[in-house]
């Protein structure tokens, strides 16, 4: 088969790198194909890919890299859920029933309840389990060296909680083996009991009045906490609320010793710019001009720390590029012949897209 000489000798299957394809396109043809969205589509497709790295010279010197890999994840059509929520709204109950039975094509009752129980999980109709959207790579890749002072931090989160002498009691009888509800009111009102009738001693009693007047203004309460000396213990519990996400940031200094290396970095820090920022939702107007409505969620990035080719240190999940922070010439303010800076420092902050657990780190490497 014969090499190309202009796009238009492209051929649907042919493989060509982006450079290939930019220098086919610089050359020209008799069709103007990038006018042309069905003919562009391939080479689009093929100039959107991108497989950076730095450094270019001496990469064997390297051999400890962070790779980022773009990942995109699978379109949800959400029209027929739209609809059917829409018309569920409207008619209410009688709309809910005829949904369910469009899917079991019954007016039974009795075939319209299995369907709903089988919903529930609780029949024994055969569950349709839907395949998740995996991300998958867009074929845009960045390899860098591998930064000083890789930090990994996990946390969880945790609330106090007051319990105070009801739920102190409570938690108490619950801890015995008894029952919540009888835990709350045989511990309250044995101790509002005993602190009313005198059976308890004298702090007791004193604690009791300062807990009746709890409701009433702060000045009064004040008064009756100085005046018996006493205070109510408010019992104060750790409680556990949430897993943290995990933040990571890279800080990477680019000194270019080549012209073409200093275009890789000027191709590198766009990459992660333009990565950064969502897409527009367009909606055409009259009159030509459209209006945005929304945005379409960034891209995903699939992060490696590898060493001579093998995956090394702890895992990361897919993560959400948060922030990039880019300063030119930090240290001195030169410039290459060609009007590159002399000197670039990058620093990028991603956080993962879901929390991990204890299977996560035990078993699976995160």
């Amino acid at each position: 088969m014969a090499e190309p000489v202009n796009i238009d000798d492209l051929r649907e299957g042919d493989r060509l790198t982006p450079e290939q394809v930019r220098e086919l396109l610089a050359r020209g043809g008799k069709h103007d194909v990038r006018g042309d969205p069905e003919k562009t589509q391939g080479v689009e497709s093929v100039l959107e890919q991108k497989n950076l790295e730095y450094p270019l010279n001496n990469v064997d010197d390297y051999k400890g890299r962070i790779v980022f890999d773009v990942m995109k994840e699978a379109e949800t059509d959400l029209g027929n859920v739209i609809g059917s929520i829409a018309d569920i709204a409207k008619g209410g109950k009688e709309a809910l029933k005829k949904e369910v039975q469009k899917v079991t094509e019954s007016t039974n009752p009795s075939d319209t309840v299995e369907a709903i129980e089988g919903h529930r999980g609780n029949g024994n109709a055969v569950q349709t389990v839907a395949t998740p959207n995996l991300a998958k790579p867009v074929g845009r890749r960045v390899s860098l060296y591998l930064p000083v002072g890789l930090q990994y931090r996990d946390a969880v989160s945790y609330d106090n909680m007051d319990l105070g002498g009801m739920g102190a009691s409570a938690e108490a009888g619950l801890k015995s083996g008894g029952s919540a509800i009888g835990a709350i009111i045989q511990g309250g009102m044995k101790t509002l009991q005993a602190g009313l009738t005198g059976a308890a001693n004298k702090d007791v009693a004193k604690v009791s009045a300062v807990k009746l007047v709890s409701a009433l203004p702060d000045e009064v309460q004040g008064a009756f906490k100085s005046a018996a000396g006493v205070t109510s213990n408010p019992n104060t519990r750790v409680l556990f609320k949430a897993v943290n996400l995990r933040d990571f940031s890279f800080t990477f200094k680019f000194i270019p010793t080549s012209a073409k290396e200093a275009e890789e970095v000027k191709e590198i820090v766009k990459l992660f710019r333009t990565e950064l920022y969502p897409e527009n939702i367009k909606l055409d107007v009259p009159g030509g001009s459209s209006i945005s409505l929304g945005y379409r969620f960034p891209n995903k990035f699939r992060i490696n720390i590898e060493y001579n080719g093998e995956q090394i240190a702890t895992k990361i999940k897919l993560c959400y590029l948060r922030d990039v922070s880019v300063t030119y010439n930090n240290t001195a303010m030169s410039m290459h012949s060609d009007g590159n800076f002399a000197e670039t420092e990058m620093t990028l902050a991603f956080q993962e897209s879901r929390t991990l657990n204890r299977k996560d780190v035990e078993e699976d490497g995160f």
